[in-house]
């Protein structure tokens, strides 16, 4: 059946007495909307006051205003614009569910979107837009109710000016959670109207259930199971954020608004809310952790060290440090230290987990009794270098040329089980 078919059917039906349409909004719609509002307002003072603000907000401007015409001339230049000589059936429904409404018939446009279900409103300077896919439309088949269910989704978008004021709340859009919770409750609010327009509870949910599985199998799908995978999301603190994050509830929930009965009495709301909010305040705890752990590694360490810029020395006020120079005996010290940590940390691993760094492994030293001084690399008077890969670990003098990771280091690799020279003999196993 084509949309000129679908058009002169409905008009077929015998007429049915038209009233207007009033719905309450969404709860959380208004306070959400003010609470956007006072924010965008604060931060648009402080982008004014600031001056440099304002360049970048001048520069998002012109992006999406570009951004908005481009989409505005496609629609206009090529979508089908209904009219009373246009689809003029689908025109007159439209027409007729607007003025219901209480507000202006907006310009619609029926579009073909590569098989796209879907449906939008905007507004542009001063017109507003309703956009028709035309794969939607024919994907309703011959069902009015669910065909004018997705019309009065839009328009009700329209009505309640959610089309308006976009570009004052867009720096609220940056505040995380806030402006999808808006949307989300929005949402809501059209398919109310959505619903009322219709005026048959069971074909305004095949409108939606549409959008879930495509028309050829919309009739068929079971809403009952449908609206039961909610819970999913209910019980799950990631799927609850994945639904936080974005623009639109999830389908299932909007059913079970649609169709309560669908749901029966299972209404909890689960344990996802609250597993979101511990995610959401103990992830940055949790980095703080990471981050700081890999900061004491001492190859992270080495890195940050060569990466700092060499100090300029001035010579008529700077006084100069002696240069390290390594004792005779450095390589056999070297050896004896290397040893000495090597013995201590395979004496660990047979008891629990490795040092996660060399300061750990001074930590676990004291505790145990090791009252002597510490070792350090006789080449360069500094910590021995350390490092831990899963379940084992490495220590090693720099050698020599003072360079870790060079042929000249001496180090114990507990994955070899002994301690290599510089000349690359085995000196001992601890």
């Amino acid at each position: 059946m084509t949309l000129d078919d679908q058009s002169r059917a409905f008009s077929a039906q015998p007429p049915v007495a038209q009233h207007a349409i009033v719905v309450e909004r969404w709860p959380t719609e208004r306070p959400l909307f003010i609470l956007t509002a006072i924010l965008a307002s604060i931060i648009w003072l402080l982008l004014i006051v600031s001056g440099i603000g304002m360049v970048y907000v001048a520069s998002f401007a012109l992006f999406f205003g570009i951004m908005k015409l481009v989409l505005v001339g496609q629609v206009r230049g090529s979508a089908v614009r209904l009219g009373p000589s246009q689809f003029p059936e689908l025109y007159n429904t439209v027409d007729s569910l607007a003025r219901r409404m209480g507000t202006r018939t907006p310009e619609v446009y029926l579009m073909q979107a590569g098989g796209a279900l879907n449906a939008f409103a905007m507004r542009f300077v001063r017109s507003n837009f309703v956009v028709l896919f035309s794969d939607l439309l024919l994907a309703c088949g011959d069902n009015k109710a669910a065909r004018d269910m997705i019309i009065a989704h839009e328009l009700g978008h329209v009505k309640c000016g959610h089309v308006r004021w976009r570009w004052f709340l867009l720096p609220a859009s940056f505040i995380p959670f806030l402006a999808s919770a808006l949307s989300r409750a929005r949402e809501y609010t059209c398919d109310r109207y959505g619903l009322a327009g219709a005026g048959d509870r069971d074909g305004a949910a095949l409108g939606l259930t549409i959008l879930a599985s495509g028309g050829p199998h919309a009739s068929s799908v079971n809403r009952t199971e449908l609206i039961r995978q909610k819970e999913t999301v209910s019980r799950s603190g990631l799927m609850t954020l994945a639904e936080w994050f974005g623009s639109h509830p999830p389908l299932s929930k909007r059913i079970a608004e649609m169709d309560p009965s669908l749901a029966g009495n299972s209404r909890s709301s689960g344990s996802g809310p609250a597993l979101a909010v511990a995610l959401i305040l103990g992830l940055p705890f949790a980095l703080t952790i990471v981050f700081w752990q890999l900061s004491q590694t001492e190859f992270v360490k080495k890195v940050r060290t060569a990466m700092q810029p060499a100090a300029v020395v001035d010579e008529d006020s700077a006084t100069t440090e002696e240069p390290y120079v390594p004792p005779l005996d450095a390589e056999q010290r070297a050896r004896a230290g290397v040893t000495q940590i090597a013995e201590f940390i395979e004496l660990e691993r047979k008891t629990g987990a490795i040092p996660w760094n060399i300061q750990e492994v001074k930590q676990r030293m004291t505790a145990r009794g090791f009252r002597a001084e510490f070792p350090v690399d006789p080449f360069d008077g500094e910590d021995f270098g350390y490092d831990h890969i899963r379940g084992d670990f490495i220590v090693w003098s720099i050698g020599a040329d003072q360079r870790s990771w060079t042929d000249d280091d001496i180090r114990y690799d507990s994955r070899i089980g002994r301690i290599v020279s510089a000349r690359g003999d085995t000196v001992r196993t601890p």
